[in-house]
C-alpha cells in the first residue's frame, strides 16, 4: 500500500482529469451513476472505490483484495481507475462479491473479472440472474437497457457462510426481496486502534412495477422482504455502507472524515432511519394491493 502522501496525490490527479467531463455529464446523469470521483479511505481496510452515486467498496488484505460491488457497465474504467488511485493493483484483486444482481451494481462485473481474474462469489438464488446478464429478471427481464454482460458464478454462497482472505472475515448472510438472491456482508475492522462492526446492507427497496400480495413477482417475495427487514432489523453496526451513496449520505460523511476520520462514518441512527423508512414503503405498497 503507498503512503498517504501518494495517495493524496493521485487522487488529486485523478480528480483533475475528471472535473471538466463532470460538468457536462451532472445534467444527463443526475444520480451520478455514471459519474467518476476520486476514491476514498472510509475505515481501516475499506476504501470507495466507485461513482459519485454507486458504491464499490474494496476491502484490502495482505493476501489479495476484496471488491463488493459493481455500479453500471459504464463505470468499468472508472473503478479500475480509482482502485489504482487509491493505492492498489488491479491484479491484487482475488475475489468479487455482489449485494444484488441489477444493472447498476453489477453492470461492470465481467470487464472487471476479465481485468483482474477475480474469482465471483454470489449468493444463492442471484447466481441464475447473473449468468442471464439480467433478462431472468422479475421486473426488468425485457427492459432491455438495463440487461448487462453475463457473467459466470465462481461460487455459490449459502446464508451465513464466510468468506475470509488475509485476515479479513465477511459473513454473507442471504436477504432476498429486492432480488431473490440480495446480499448482506457484516464484518468487524479496527481503525486508529478502535474496532468497528460493519455492515454492507442489501438493498430492501421496492421496485415500481414489483407485485407482491396479487400474482406476486415470485413466490414468497412478500415474505422474503419482510424476514430480511426483520433481520436486518437485528444488526447493530457502527457503520453501514449501502450500494447507493445517497442511502447513508457518502458525500456528507466523506467531506467530515477529512476532519474526523472513520468516526465520521460512525451512524446507527442512520442506519435505523433506513430501515424504518424500507418498511414503511414496503407496507405501504402492500396496502394499495389490497
Amino acid at each position: 500500500m503507498t503512503s498517504l502522501r501518494s495517495f493524496t496525490l493521485a487522487a488529486t490527479v485523478l480528480m483533475a482529469g475528471l472535473t471538466a467531463a463532470a460538468v457536462s455529464q451532472a445534467q444527463s446523469d443526475p444520480d451520478g451513476w455514471r459519474e467518476p470521483i476520486a476514491p476514498s479511505k472510509i475505515a481501516g481496510p475499506i476504501h470507495y472505490v466507485g461513482t459519485r452515486g454507486l458504491a464499490v467498496y474494496l476491502i484490502e488484505t495482505p493476501e489479495g483484495h476484496i471488491l463488493i460491488d459493481g455500479a453500471v457497465p459504464e463505470a468499468a474504467p472508472a473503478i479500475a481507475r480509482s482502485i489504482e488511485a487509491s493505492g492498489h493493483k488491479l491484479r491484487d484483486v482475488k475475489i468479487l462479491l455482489t449485494t444484488q444482481a441489477h444493472f447498476d451494481h453489477v453492470g461492470s462485473l465481467a470487464a472487471i473479472k476479465e481485468m483482474t481474474g477475480a474469482r465471483v462469489l454470489v449468493m444463492n438464488g442471484d447466481d441464475a440472474l447473473l449468468a442471464s446478464g439480467g433478462t431472468k429478471d422479475y421486473v426488468f427481464a425485457s427492459v432491455t437497457k438495463f440487461h448487462y454482460t453475463p457473467v459466470k458464478t465462481d461460487q455459490v454462497l449459502r446464508d451465513g457462510e464466510v468468506i475470509r482472505l488475509g485476515g479479513v472475515a465477511l459473513t454473507a448472510h442471504r436477504t432476498p426481496g429486492h432480488t431473490p438472491g440480495t446480499a448482506t456482508y457484516t464484518t468487524t475492522i479496527e481503525d486508529g486502534g478502535r474496532k468497528y462492526s460493519v455492515v454492507f446492507p442489501g438493498s430492501t427497496s421496492v421496485n415500481p412495477g414489483t407485485r407482491l400480495v396479487k400474482n406476486p413477482s415470485y413466490p414468497g417475495i412478500l415474505e422474503d422482504y419482510r424476514t430480511s427487514l426483520k433481520y436486518l432489523d437485528g444488526l447493530s453496526p457502527d457503520i453501514f455502507l449501502a450500494a447507493h451513496g445517497v442511502a447513508f449520505d457518502f458525500e456528507g460523511k466523506r467531506a467530515r472524515a477529512e476532519k474526523d476520520g472513520a468516526r465520521a462514518f460512525v451512524d446507527p441512527d442512520g442506519y435505523r432511519r433506513m430501515l424504518a423508512n424500507s418498511r414503511a414503503a414496503l407496507e405501504k405498497l402492500v396496502a394499495a394491493e389490497q
